[in-house]
């Protein structure tokens, strides 16, 4: 369970189910990098802060099945 909020030490040796979970979670944390600035962009301009909150909310959510996708597959 501590895995989950912090990440074991990295190895070198993870396979190959482990390089994808690594490319998928750094994919997907690009992407909601791009979702979080979508959204305080929609903020600052302030005729959506609706539509920014739910994409703020989105890039949590990606960013944390990212997470959780490296972590059922890379193990760490």
């Amino acid at each position: 369970m501590p895995n989950l909020f912090w990440p074991r030490e990295l190895t070198s040796d993870v396979g190959t189910s482990g390089w994808i979970g690594r490319t998928v979670h750094w994919t997907g944390v690009a992407f909601a990098a791009a979702i979080l600035i979508t959204a305080f962009g929609f903020a600052v301009d302030g005729w959506a802060t609706d539509l920014a909150a739910w994409l703020a909310a989105a890039a949590v959510a990606t960013a944390l099945a990212a997470r959780g996708v490296r972590y059922l597959l890379a193990h760490e």
